[in-house]
């Protein structure tokens, strides 16, 4: 990683869901377990006894975890490949039986495909993963399904690909696609836009303050989600306020991510939640929210407002699959990841002011007040003891230098620039 400074910068962009927004942990993955439990009860017959209160599964659940589909098992990965950590369903696997379903070297197969389902567009149905707290709960349905259909069948299946991907991945569809929440459908939106304060925590005035700074100081600041404009104004409108939108330059919703940084579709103009006409890139307004777009029309926008040919860009991001690896591949923008599991794992300020980075912005002594609290609740539910760091397995590292060496830890260091616990430590130019 290298050091930055965002003075350095034409351009600062930022995507919504678990960046600028910042998201009540536990409440949002007790609602995304139970929105899919009641998907499994009501609309696919399973048991009600399935379900169980969060809580006690809250150490089961990390990101950065695979299902293996076929065998009902749930792996942690290492940078090379090799299985640190499994079960099968909810139930940990010894080392013994690890290799004695995987081989003495602990290999995974499929760690290959595993590598290339990182890239946009690719993916297995050999294995399943989520990033982000809107899926990782389904981690720990799936383990429970295993734990569900081991029983009805008296043992293990010999597959469970087509239980898991037939019926999760329904759940999520169901849940999750773009029109249940105007439909005000499924299991998901309907409680979220009953109680949006429940699930949502409001950004600091030092965090609104360094958005006013940074348009001030002749940044353009956009806003790129994939999130459609009505699901997008709840939120955003719950950390920043009913003016969120003057916070930005532009603003672009359904993104599509991680299609955005390497399709060419063109940007929509927007007629309150439908989109209509093709807006090419000489046509985009400041102060206006599109739909759609790319990332080089987006560019050449940037180059109108700021009056810069080949403006430097720095993007804000939490999602390794959407944001970090095409924007470090098909960009020339840098890339700052946001990552909440660096606070459980004790890495964040423990003050609630932050100065700016920048010499003379410290010898004028220019302070934020940002909340850089951290819940304890919260941390319980993102660290698990019985999985370990999402960075770091020291079993698996023998010179002992603490170097990233899980899956996701190395592809943190490969496709980010500087990685952050919240956007509340970020709060200089």
């Amino acid at each position: 990683m290298k050091p930055l400074s965002l003075i350095n910068y034409h351009a600062i962009g930022f995507d919504l869901d678990h960046t600028l927004a910042k998201y009540r942990v536990v409440n949002q993955i007790k609602l995304t377990y139970n929105s899919l439990i009641d998907f499994l009860v009501q609309e696919k017959g399973y048991d009600s006894d399935i379900r169980t209160d969060i809580s006690y599964g809250k150490d089961f659940i990390c990101k950065g975890l695979f299902v293996d589909t076929a065998k009902g098992n749930v792996i942690k990965l290492s940078h090379s490949g090799k299985i640190l950590r499994g079960s099968h369903g909810t139930r940990a696997l010894s080392q013994r039986e690890l290799i004695s379903t995987y081989g003495p070297t602990l290999l995974w197969e499929h760690y290959e495909h595993a590598r290339e389902a990182v890239r946009p567009s690719t993916g297995n149905k050999t294995f399943a993963f989520w990033e982000n707290y809107f899926d990782v709960p389904a981690l720990y349905v799936c383990a429970q399904v295993v734990d569900y259909w081991d029983k009805k069948n008296g043992g293990p299946l010999p597959s469970y690909r087509d239980i898991l991907f037939k019926d999760i991945l329904a759940g999520m569809e169901c849940n999750y696609r773009f029109q249940a929440f105007s439909e005000n459908s499924g299991y998901f939106f309907p409680k979220l836009k009953q109680n949006p304060e429940q699930y949502y925590q409001a950004c600091s005035l030092g965090v609104k303050q360094w958005l006013r700074d940074l348009k001030m100081a002749g940044k353009c600041v956009f806003l790129t989600t994939s999130s459609h404009i009505d699901f997008a104004s709840l939120t955003a409108s719950s950390v920043l306020g009913p003016d969120w939108k003057s916070y930005f330059d532009i603003i672009v919703t359904n993104a599509r991510k991680p299609g955005f940084f390497k399709d060419n579709k063109p940007f929509l103009s927007l007629d309150g939640i439908l989109e209509k006409e093709t807006v090419t890139y000489d046509k985009l307004e400041e102060h206006s929210v599109y739909s759609s777009g790319n990332h080089g029309d987006l560019e050449k926008f940037i180059t109108k407002v700021t009056g810069v040919e080949r403006p430097q860009v720095v993007y804000f991001g939490d999602s390794l699959c959407s944001d970090a690896f095409p924007v470090k591949t098909l960009t020339d923008w840098d890339l700052i990841l946001v990552l909440e599991e660096m606070e459980a794992e004790g890495f964040h300020p423990h003050d609630n002011t932050h100065h700016y980075w920048q010499q003379d912005e410290r010898d004028r002594k220019i302070v934020r007040p940002v909340n850089l609290a951290v819940d304890e609740e919260e941390e319980e539910y993102l660290l698990s003891r019985q999985w370990g760091s999402f960075f770091y397995h020291p079993e698996d590292d023998p010179l002992q230098n603490r170097h990233m060496n899980t899956f996701w830890g190395e592809l943190v260091t490969k496709y980010s620039d500087v990685a952050i616990p919240s956007i509340e430590s970020s709060t200089g130019p």
